[in-house]
C-alpha cells in the first residue's frame, strides 16, 4: 500500500509516493490475517483431513509438522539432555575405570593362585617321578645308598600335595575329582609309603603305590594347565571389557563435550545476531516515527504562502536532535565492543527524570520509586530507549481521556532464590488492548493505533527484544478501556556486567 505525500522541491510543492513499512511486511508475518499464504505458513487445510464415514473432519498432522515440531523440541531441550548425558557418561566412565582397576587386581589375584596351583603341581609330577626313580635304583641295586634320597623326595611330595589341598582357591580351580585324587594320594603317601621306608622297604610294594599315584598326577598337572590358561583370558576378557567400557564413556564424553562446546559457540553467534537483528528492528521503529513525525512538521509547516510556525518548527529540531541521538546510542548499543567511550552508566533516577522531564505533551508521568531503586546504576542508553518507548505508548493511549495519568514505579524486589531484581513498571488508564491485541502486542510490526498515526508496529518488539538481550523479562497487563501495565524485570548482576 503507497500513500501519496507531498514534498518540497525547489519551492515548490510535488506528490511523491511513499512506501509505508505495513505496505511491505511480509505475507504471513505480523499480518491480521492468522492464515495468509505463505510458503513457510501451514493453513488449515494442510492440517485437517475429512472423514467420510462420519462426515466430520479428524486432525492429522502431516510428516512436515512432526519435523516441525521435532526439530523445534530438539532446538529448545537438545542441549539440556546434552546437559544430563554429559555427567551420566563422566560417571560411567569413571565408575568403568575404577571396576577396570578392581578387576585388573582380581585379575592378577586370579593369576597369582593359577601360578600356584600350577607350580604345586609341576612340583608333585616332578617330586613322584624321582621318588619312582630312586625306588627302581635301589630294587635293582639292593643298596640303601637311595633310601634317604627317596625319603627326602617323599616327604617334598607330601608337602606340595598337603599344601596344595589346603589351598581354598584349589576347588575353584581343580576339578572336584583332581581334589579327591590329591586326598587319595596324599592318604598313600602317609599312610602307605612313609611307615614302609620306615619299617623297612619293600621297594616293589613301594614302586607300585608310586605307579598308583602316578595315574592320578597325569590328569592333575594337565587339568591345572588347561583350566588355569582358561582362567587367566577369562580375568584378562573381564579386564579388557570393563577397559574398552571405559575408553567408550571417555569417548562419548568427549564427544558430547565438544557438542555442547559447538553448541554454545553456534547459540552465541546466533544470539549475536539476533542482538543485531533486533537492534535494527529497533532502530527502524524509531527512526520511522520520528522521520514520520517530522515529515509531517515539514509538509505542514513549509509553505510558500504563510510564515512556519514557530512551534512546529521547534518540535522538527527536536525530532532531528532525537534522530541523531537515538541513532547514536542504538549504534553504541548493538556494537558495544567497537565504542570506545562506553555506554554510559548512570543511576536510574537519571534516566526518569529525562524520559519524565514535561515534552509540551498533555501529561508528565509521576515517578514513585524507593530510594534504592532510584540509585542503582543501569546503562543509559539501553534505560532510555526503553522507558522513551514505554511511556510515549502510555501518553499515546490516555491522549483521548478526561483525565490522563501515566505513573512509573521503580522497585527492588527480591526473588525466590535472594536474588535482587530491579523493576521499571510503566502504568496508564489509557484506552488498554483486548486480549487478541495483547496476544499480539509483541509481535513485529503489529500496532493497535491504527494506521492513522503512522506506527510502524514495531516498537513494543523491539523493547521486549532489547530487555531479553540484557537477560530481563518483560510482562504486559492490559484490560480494555481501562488501562496498561508494562513492567521490566533485570537482575541486578546482570546489569552489573554493564558496569566497567
Amino acid at each position: 500500500m503507497l500513500i501519496a505525500g507531498p514534498i518540497i522541491s525547489y519551492g515548490r510543492l510535488i506528490n511523491y509516493q511513499k512506501p509505508r513499512i505495513p505496505a511491505i511486511t511480509p505475507v504471513g508475518f505480523g499480518s491480521l490475517s492468522p492464515y495468509d499464504q505463505h510458503p513457510d505458513v501451514l493453513s488449515p487445510s494442510d492440517l485437517i483431513a475429512p472423514n467420510h464415514s462420519s462426515g466430520a473432519f479428524l486432525v492429522l498432522p502431516t510428516a512436515k509438522t512432526m519435523v516441525s515440531i521435532l526439530s523445534k523440541h530438539v532446538r529448545a531441550y537438545g542441549l539440556y539432555l546434552l546437559y544430563l548425558a554429559f555427567p551420566v557418561l563422566i560417571a560411567v566412565a569413571c565408575w568403568s575405570f575404577l571396576k577396570t582397576d578392581v578387576y585388573r587386581r582380581e585379575a592378577y589375584r586370579i593369576i597369582s593362585e593359577v601360578n600356584e596351583v600350577q607350580w604345586r603341581a609341576a612340583q608333585i609330577r616332578e617330586k613322584t617321578v624321582s621318588a619312582m626313580g630312586w625306588t627302581r635304583l635301589a630294587q635293582e641295586t639292593g643298596k640303601s645308598d637311595y633310601l634317604q634320597p627317596l625319603k627326602r623326595d617323599t616327604i617334598f611330595l607330601a608337602a606340595n600335595i598337603q599344601a596344595l589341598v589346603s589351598q581354598d582357591y584349589a576347588a575353584h580351580i581343580l576339578p572336584q575329582d583332581d581334589i579327591d585324587h590329591l586326598n587319595r594320594m596324599l592318604a598313600l603317601v602317609n599312610y602307605t609309603i612313609k611307615p614302609q621306608l620306615s619299617e623297612g622297604a619293600d621297594y616293589g610294594k613301594i614302586l607300585s603305590e608310586f605307579d598308583t599315584i602316578w595315574t592320578y598326577v597325569v590328569p592333575i598337572t594337565s587339568s591345572a594347565a588347561s583350566l588355569g590358561r582358561t582362567f587367566k583370558r577369562t580375568a584378562d576378557l573381564d579386564q579388557q571389557a570393563f577397559r574398552n567400557s571405559f575408553l567408550l564413556a571417555s569417548a562419548s564424553a568427549m564427544a558430547i563435550a565438544i557438542m555442547i562446546f559447538l553448541i554454545l559457540r553456534n547459540r552465541s553467534q546466533a544470539r549475536f545476531d539476533s542482538h543485531v537483528r533486533h537492534f535494527a528492528l529497533l532502530f527502524s521503529h524509531m527512526t520511522y516515527t520520528r522521520i514520520n513525525s517530522l515529515h509531517a512538521y515539514v509538509h505542514d509547516t513549509l509553505n510558500h504562502t504563510s510564515v512556519p510556525d514557530f512551534t512546529r518548527l521547534n518540535k522538527a529540531r527536536q525530532r532531528t536532535t532525537d534522530l541523531s541521538i537515538v541513532n547514536d546510542w542504538l549504534a553504541r548499543i548493538a556494537y558495544p565492543k567497537y565504542d570506545p567511550d562506553g555506554t554510559p552508566i548512570v543511576s536510574l533516577d537519571t534516566v526518569l527524570m529525562d524520559v519524565c522531564k514535561p515534552d509540551g505533551s498533555i501529561i508528565s508521568p509521576t515517578v514513585i520509586s524507593g530510594g534504592v531503586a532510584r540509585q542503582s546504576l543501569v546503562p543509559q542508553a539501553q534505560f532510555f530507549l526503553m522507558l522513551q518507548e514505554l511511556v510515549r505508548n502510555a501518553k499515546d493511549a490516555v491522549a483521548d481521556r478526561d483525565l490522563p495519568e501515566i505513573c512509573v514505579r521503580a522497585n527492588v524486589k527480591t526473588g525466590l532464590f535472594f536474588d535482587k531484581y530491579l523493576v521499571v513498571s510503566v502504568e496508564d488508564n489509557g484506552v488498554g488492548m483486548s486480549p487478541d491485541h495483547l496476544k499480539k502486542a509483541t509481535t513485529p510490526f503489529f500496532s493497535s493505533k491504527g494506521e492513522s498515526r503512522r506506527n510502524s508496529g514495531l516498537g513494543l518488539t523491539g523493547c521486549a527484544r532489547l530487555v531479553e538481550t540484557m537477560h530481563g523479562r518483560l510482562f504486559i497487563e492490559s484490560k480494555l478501556d481501562k488501562g496498561t501495565t508494562v513492567t521490566i524485570s533485570f537482575p541486578i548482576r546482570s546489569l552489573k556486567n554493564f558496569i566497567r
